[in-house]
């Protein structure tokens, strides 16, 4: 059976999973023509149909392919990253955002292992003082857990902030970092490899318990 016009012209989504301290890790980048961007999705879970539910809702019109072998090197790093957080995990990435939320995110990239910035002071780092509320709201719309560290992200008062991939994990993170690092460092100017930097930003949904998007093994 011929595939649609619309699916034809779909995008795939490369996927892997791999357990890891913090449970199960999701990563996956877009393939285009045979070509793969930067890292888009990178989640930390219980569950990986839940995750993969969550995949599959963030990105409603790619084709979710399971492409476990081409994410070796860079599922090793995760897990290497969560064990031993000695230095930031760099991945090459595919930041998708509006121009505001990506100057969050970049800014967030920036910051070290061991420490922590307020939603204010990124608001002020990023040349937008008083805007922290719109700060905290793009760190709740990362996609990419870890590389982009919105877990070093906290409240000026040092309540507890949310945390897409659950409070645990969040202090669970902090931890292994000060222990290595101490409770506070200084900015380290980590290298950010980006891509497609002016996608959009596919609009997240509440992930489900299932996936009724077709998955397919890549073509050998």
């Amino acid at each position: 059976m011929s595939q649609s016009p619309s699916k034809q012209n779909e995008s795939t989504l490369h996927f892997a999973t791999d357990a890891c301290a913090l449970g199960h890790v999701l990563i996956a980048r877009v393939c285009e023509a045979n070509s793969a961007k930067g890292i888009c999705f990178l989640s930390v879970g219980d569950d990986p149909s839940s995750q993969l539910s969550e995949l599959a809702a963030a990105f409603p019109h790619h084709e979710l392919v399971e492409a476990p072998e081409s994410f070796q090197t860079l599922l090793a790093d995760v897990r290497q990253f969560v064990e031993q957080p000695t230095r930031s995990l760099v991945l090459p990435l595919d930041l998708r955002g509006t121009s505001f939320q990506k100057r969050v995110w970049e800014a967030l990239v920036q910051t070290s292992p061991g420490e922590t910035i307020t939603y204010r002071g990124l608001a002020e780092r990023i040349g937008s003082p008083g805007s922290s509320r719109a700060v905290g709201a793009a760190c709740g719309q990362n996609q990419i857990a870890l590389a982009v560290p919105c877990h070093r992200a906290v409240r000026s008062d040092g309540k507890d902030s949310g945390f897409r991939w659950g409070l645990e994990r969040k202090r669970e993170l902090l931890d292994r970092e000060r222990v290595l690092h101490g409770p506070s460092h200084p900015t380290g100017k980590n290298q950010l490899q980006l891509a497609g930097f002016d996608a959009p930003f596919p609009n997240p949904k509440s992930p489900t318990h299932f996936c009724s998007t077709p998955l397919r093994q890549p073509q050998t």
